[in-house]
Parts: C-alpha cells; structure tokens; sequence
C-alpha cells in the first residue's frame, strides 16, 4: 500500500519539481555571490564541514534503503522484519534524527511506511502526524506525510478528522488533488454517501492530470458501483 502512494506521489511531483526548478537555482545563484562577497576562510571550512556531513548521512540513507528492501506481506499477513532490516531501521531513525530536514524527512517517511506494514501501526502513524505538524518541514514532504496518516486510516479511522486533513489536499490546484480526492470518494462510500464517491469517482477516471494508478482504480470502483445499481 505504501509503496503504491510512492510511487503515484512521485509521478505527481514531477511536474511540480520542474514548476520549481528555476527558483531553485535563482536562489543558488544569490547564494553562491554571497559567497564569493564573503570571502571568509573560516565560513567556506565550515561548508565543507557540513557538506561532508550532509553525504556521510546520505549514504547511510541510501545504505539503509537498499538493505531495509521492499515490504512486503502474504495473504494480508506482514512478514517479520529480519534482523539486516532492524539494523537498516536503526539507521534510518539516526538519519531522521540528526540529518539535514529534507533527508531527515525522506528517512521519517520511509522509516514510518515500514512500520505500518509490518504491524507496528501507530507508530507508523505517529512519524507521520509529527512530520504533518512539523511546520519547518517542506510542504510538500508534508503533504505526503499527511496522505500517508489518512490512506492507513481511511477504512476504520473517524471520518471526520480524515476528511478534514485530506480536504486541504483535494483542491484542483494541490499537487496530490487526485490522491486525496480518492481517498475522500473512500470515505464517501463509508459514510453511504454514494452520490459523492460517485462524482467524486468519475471525475478522477476523466482527469488526464491524475497519476495512472488512480484513474484505472476510479474506473474499476464506478464499474463495481454500476454492477451493484
């Protein structure tokens, strides 16, 4: 499941990266004049400083990523983590801890994610809600802490709280609309309020912005409605 949103949540920042590319590099730019006016040894010492510290911490990241795998389950049933994948947990909670708030954030993420699929829930669900309260954090890194609290609640959580999260998500303009707005026709259905999921559903499977992944999902459940009258 949390890998599904992953992998849909990059296919959606695509276009907003490019969006915010160039005043990215603007700032980089000011940055580096800054610099070169400064001309101070004892600062460029303390980047390099910091640069080398940044990349230990990145290739712990990368290192815990490729030991930690892919979650997966059978027949609904997490599988225990081994022990490499405790150890790449261990890592990553040190990288979210200590890192640069991008990197920590990616590591939080995937660290919770983790969790959630192999049973330890509400831990899962606490990273997530600490990274969406967390206004230092990158809104977008934000955003899909927040997807990620709602998708793991979206069938038994209370309805209210849910919706009112993913609300700030769904409107035409956010960059995870689509996502949101499938998890809102989720709880349309759990309320019994048809009509909307309905809407809501054909919307989505019209919508060329939406990631792949959640138009096909929109036809197969309007399909299922159909049959059902």
């Amino acid at each position: 499941m949390a890998d599904d949103i992953f992998r849909e949540v990059d296919d959606a920042m695509r276009m907003e990266r490019l969006r915010k590319s160039a005043r990215r590099f603007a700032g980089l730019g000011l940055a580096g004049l800054v610099l070169i006016g400064a001309g101070i040894g004892g600062w460029e010492y303390h980047l390099s400083s910091l640069h080398k510290d940044a990349l230990a911490k990145s290739t712990t990241y990368m290192s815990a990523l490729h030991d930690l795998g892919a979650d997966s389950s059978v027949a609904g049933t997490s599988l225990p983590l081994t022990p490499a994948q405790q150890k790449a947990l261990t890592a990553l909670a040190e990288v979210g801890n200590a890192s640069p708030s991008g990197l920590a954030t990616l590591a939080q993420l995937r660290e919770a994610a983790s969790y959630a699929t192999h049973g330890k829930t509400q831990e899962a669900l606490r990273i997530w809600d600490s990274i969406q309260q967390n206004t230092k954090v990158d809104a977008t890194l934000r955003h899909v802490a927040t997807l990620l609290w709602c998708q793991w609640q979206v069938d038994s959580g209370d309805i209210a709280t849910i919706r009112s999260r993913l609300s700030l998500l769904s409107n035409e303009s956010k960059p995870f609309a689509a996502l949101a707005n499938e998890q809102l026709a989720t709880l349309d259905l759990r309320a019994g309020d048809v009509k909307s999921a309905r809407d809501r559903l054909t919307r989505l499977q019209q919508d060329f912005n939406a990631p792949n992944g959640v138009r096909m999902r929109a036809g197969g459940m309007l399909q299922t409605l159909d049959q059902q009258g």
